[in-house]
């Protein structure tokens, strides 16, 4: 019995010393020396571990997570590239990934209300190489004024305009299907378009949720009656009606939501006074003189 045991615990020994050279001790066979791998924002490490596997570097993505884990370092892997200039074991790639990335991703912040020109420059200054003149030049180019979506993003150093704009217009797309799908259509904004256009006005109009939706209820009174918007952010509005042809900024979500559920009031005016707060009127007169009171 005593000589049974004593065979099955070597036998044991052996399978987890196989398992140790063919997963963790050696690199897989087709690794791919000379390439890189990237890990991107908000990725999981179960993501991190599928894609190392499907990418040859790793030979199993499960010990990967169970082991990173184990090591307590699952926060500690960082985001950018990182390149594959030699064969390494999972041990090896483990503490590759958990050091400074080869590229690290740069982070940049952009606002809402932001213009598409303001972006450019966003860019520009954390990656020199990036156009703002060429950035721009794409967005109009791709009617993609307002679909900028603002955020934090993390691009590489080598990322062009092409990319960054892609990446924030399929943020928007996300963001926008996720809270308004099945939100209908105001009767006098009925496209995307048309919000898009409101909510870029909103974010210069108005600071607050509940002013946004305060001075989207105005502003869609005004479209619904046929007066001009005569918005300041928007001078075009003064001598035309209807909305600006293209978004004037790129809309966050509480300025695009607030075009979806605007606050109705009997207001048909608004400013923001020199304290820095909205004031509301109902008649011209009213608003004649909260201009002498707030703004003189």
């Amino acid at each position: 019995m005593h000589q049974r045991i004593q065979i099955i615990s070597i036998g044991t020994l052996l399978v987890v010393a196989l398992f140790v050279t063919l997963f963790v001790t050696r690199a897989p066979r087709e690794f791919p020396l000379g390439a890189s791998f990237q890990v991107h924002e908000g990725e999981s490490l179960g993501s991190i571990g599928e894609r190392l596997e499907e990418e040859h570097v790793i030979n199993s993505a499960l010990v990967f997570k169970a082991w990173v884990s184990m090591l307590g370092k699952d926060k500690k892997i960082g985001l950018g590239t990182y390149h594959l200039d030699m064969k390494l074991s999972m041990a090896g790639i483990i503490a590759k990934l958990t050091r400074l990335p080869d590229e690290p991703l740069l982070s940049v912040t952009i606002p809402e209300g932001f213009t598409t020109e303001e972006i450019a420059a966003a860019f520009h200054q954390g990656i020199p190489a990036i156009s703002e003149a060429h950035f721009v030049q794409v967005v109009r180019d791709e009617q993609l004024d307002g679909y900028l979506f603002p955020s934090t993003y993390y691009p590489l150093p080598s990322s062009d305009e092409e990319t960054i704009i892609e990446k924030m217009k399929a943020q928007f797309d996300k963001e926008y299907a996720l809270h308004f799908t099945h939100a209908p259509y105001p009767k006098y904004v009925p496209t995307q378009q048309a919000v898009v256009t409101l909510a870029s006005i909103l974010e210069g109009e108005a600071k607050t949720n509940e002013d946004m939706r305060i001075v989207s209820g105005i502003l869609q009174k005004r479209l619904a009656s046929g007066m001009r918007l005569q918005v300041d952010v928007a001078p075009d509005t003064y001598k035309q009606t209807g909305l600006p042809v293209i978004p004037i900024a790129n809309p966050g979500l509480t300025a695009i939501e607030a075009v979806f559920y605007p606050i109705t009031t009997h207001y048909t005016y608004y400013l923001t006074g020199k304290d820095g707060k909205m004031h509301y009127a109902t008649t011209y007169e009213e608003h004649k003189k909260n201009i002498a009171k707030y703004l003189r």
